[in-house]
């Protein structure tokens, strides 16, 4: 009477081994959600672990071969870890969609400037973008490439119509991006003053990060034409994603102005702080920001102001 019930005994414990070991199989959705991220270093994190673990379920297989079809940074390293893993290459798997990184872009709250200051991202490919600063001053632009981006500023025409190309280039590599800013600008008073002033340049920049949290480093140098007065503006921030719909930012700059007519007026002589909240959904955003100058006799304006001059913008991308 012993035997069939040993035996069913044993039956059942190796069921239960067979089911364990199954579960154990499975890959952590957390990490299979890494390699989905806009991180470069998570998504490698990802793909590393599971070239260790192995895939035995097959959870991962659509996801490799999605990377090694049209990740820039890891499609390689996706495509040889897909070939050891599968014993074929990626392209034996029917590919999905094509992502939207257009869509990954707009829905990180316009990365493309931390507050005011450029990063060297770009607009997406196909993508066009408006700015509305303190609701007078307006910028457009579209991502003609993956590297570069074209646009136009202008202004309401209050007391001078203004207006003025923009160009910005950037080369993306895993952990940012460095690229250039360019911009010019005519002034046209109608009222008054009947000199026409164009004001042109730009500089370097440098961005360390990802669409959800990134630092900034750049130079912006200015020049009037017609006089040779120049503005130069060294600069340097950070924006930091905090939800699906807030980020927050800082940046600060150290202006200097250079002229024939400028006394003592060089770097360091004032310096201004522009920190705030965005606001965003997937397509818009809105800045809530503030300025805080720093001089000498700046300490009066903090007696009315006291968390500095209000900023606002708001975006809208398509």
């Amino acid at each position: 009477m012993r035997t069939p019930f040993c035996a069913c005994v044993c039956l059942f414990a190796w069921a239960a081994q067979a089911q364990q070991a199954e579960e154990g199989a499975k890959l952590d959705p957390d990490l299979l959600a890494l390699c989905k991220s806009s991180d470069p270093l998570a998504r490698r994190y990802c793909l590393k672990a599971i070239g260790i673990r192995g895939d035995p379920g097959g959870e991962a297989r659509q996801i490799i071969a999605d990377m090694a079809a049209r990740d820039p940074a890891l499609g390689r390293e996706a495509a040889e870890t897909y070939a050891r893993l599968y014993g074929a290459p990626p392209l034996a798997v029917a590919p999905a969609a094509p992502p939207r990184t257009q869509d990954a872009a707009k829905a990180a709250g316009d990365p493309m400037r931390v507050i005011l200051a450029p990063t060297a991202f770009t607009r997406p490919e196909g993508t066009t973008s408006f700015n509305a600063f303190e609701l007078g001053t307006l910028t457009f632009d579209h991502g003609l490439t993956r590297n570069l981006a074209v646009g136009v500023q202008t202004a309401l025409p209050i007391g001078a119509f203004v207006i003025g190309p923009t160009l910005r280039a950037g080369i993306p590599f895993d952990w940012g991006a460095i690229g250039v800013h360019l911009n010019a600008a005519v002034f046209a008073p109608f009222v008054g003053s009947t000199s026409t002033y164009v004001i042109a340049g730009g500089g370097p920049i440098l961005t360390l990060g990802n669409y959800d949290r990134y630092f900034n480093l750049g130079l912006l140098a200015y020049t009037v034409t017609s006089n040779g007065d120049a503005l130069v503006m060294p600069h340097a921030g950070f924006s930091l994603r905090l939800s699906s719909g807030v980020r927050f930012g800082a940046e600060a700059y150290v202006p200097g102005v250079y002229g024939n007519r400028v006394n003592d007026e060089g770097i360091g002589k004032i310096g201004i702080v522009l920190w705030g909240i965005r606001l965003f959904g997937d397509k818009f955003w809105g800045d809530i920001a503030f300025a805080d100058p720093i001089c000498g006799g700046c300490g009066d304006l903090y007696r009315v102001l006291p968390l500095g001059i209000p900023f606002l913008n708001f975006g809208l991308a398509w």
